[in-house]
C-alpha cells in the first residue's frame, strides 16, 4: 500500500473548502494523512473544517496570528509538514481553493511508478472561467504550489527532513530548483486536470522578485537586464538591499553555481534577440 500524507494551509476560505476538501475525500486514492493549517482566518473556515477533520481523523492547527501573505504561506506549510504523524511514500501540497479531478492522486502516482528519477510532479490548473493558467509558467521545469506531489526521497533531500524548509517566499520555485539541482526530475503533466475556484496569480511584487533573484543565486546581470525587459526597476533594488543584508541562498554552492551559469545564458540570448530582430 502507497500512503500519501496532504499538507494544506488555508486563510478565509469559507467559500471554497468545503468543496476542496470534498474533492480530496473524493480521490480514488485517499491520502493516508491530512494536516489542515488554519492560518488566523477571520471568516468561519475554522467552523467549516472542524467538523470535517474531526469526521475523517484529519490534523487541524490554526495559527492565531498571520505573517505577511507569502511569509505566511510558508510558515503555514512549515508547521503542517511538523505534524505529520505517520510516515508517507509521498507528500502533496494543496491549496484551499484547489479542485482535484477525481483520479488525480492515482494518476500522479502511475507517473511516479514509470520514473524512478521523478521527484515532483504536479497537474495541469485551470482558471474559474476555464482558461488554462499554466502560461504563468515559462520555463519546462515549472509546476504550480498548489497542486504538486513529492516523492518521500526528494522531499526530504530538499528539506534535510520531514519538515518544511524554505529560504524564500517563492518556496515552490526553490524546491523545484533544489530538486532539479539534486538530479531529480521535475514534470508537470497537463493531461492531469485540477482547477482554481477563484482566478489565481504568481505575480510577486518586484522589490520581493529582487530578493528571491539574489537568494537564487541568480547573478546581478540577470536580474539587470530581467528588469530592462519587464520594466521593473525595482528587481535591482531589491537584489541590492538582499546583497546588503547578506540574505541566505539556496542550495550549496553547486547548485548556485548552476544556477547562475543557466540564468546568464538566458540572459545573453534575450539580449542576442534583440539585435537579430
Amino acid at each position: 500500500m502507497v500512503n500519501v500524507s496532504v499538507i494544506l494551509p488555508c486563510r478565509n476560505e469559507e467559500k471554497n473548502i468545503t468543496k476542496t476538501l470534498s474533492y480530496l475525500q473524493n480521490q480514488t486514492t485517499k491520502p493516508n494523512e491530512v494536516v489542515i493549517v488554519d492560518d488566523a482566518s477571520t471568516d468561519d473556515t475554522l467552523k467549516i473544517i472542524t467538523p470535517i477533520t474531526e469526521k475523517n481523523g484529519w490534523i487541524i492547527h490554526r495559527r492565531e496570528e498571520n505573517d505577511e501573505r507569502y511569509i505566511s504561506i510558508v510558515n503555514s506549510l512549515k508547521i503542517a509538514s511538523s505534524l505529520l504523524k505517520k510516515d508517507f511514500d509521498f507528500i502533496m501540497v494543496l491549496d484551499g481553493d484547489t479542485l482535484l479531478e477525481e483520479k488525480y492522486i492515482e494518476k500522479l502516482l502511475k507517473k511516479f511508478e514509470l520514473n524512478s528519477n521523478l521527484g515532483i510532479a504536479g497537474g495541469s490548473l485551470k482558471s474559474p472561467n476555464g482558461s488554462d493558467l499554466n502560461s504563468f509558467l515559462k520555463y519546462d521545469f515549472s509546476i504550480f504550489g498548489s497542486n504538486r506531489v513529492y516523492s518521500k526521497k526528494c522531499w526530504y533531500d530538499i528539506n534535510k527532513g520531514k519538515t518544511m524548509k524554505a529560504e524564500t517566499v517563492t518556496w515552490d520555485t526553490e524546491h523545484t530548483i533544489l530538486a532539479e539541482g539534486m538530479s531529480y526530475l521535475v514534470k508537470r503533466f497537463d493531461e492531469i486536470s485540477s482547477e482554481s475556484i477563484r482566478p489565481t496569480s504568481n505575480k510577486l511584487p518586484s522589490f520581493m522578485r529582487g530578493v528571491v533573484f539574489y537568494q537564487f543565486g541568480y547573478g546581478f546581470l540577470f536580474t539587470f537586464i530581467h528588469a530592462l525587459f519587464k520594466l521593473k526597476f525595482k528587481y535591482i533594488l531589491g537584489y541590492i538591499d538582499a546583497w546588503i543584508e547578506h540574505k541566505d541562498k539556496i542550495g550549496n554552492k553547486k547548485i548556485l553555481k548552476k544556477i547562475k551559469i543557466i540564468n546568464n545564458s538566458r540572459a545573453f540570448r534575450s539580449i542576442e534577440s534583440i539585435f537579430k530582430s
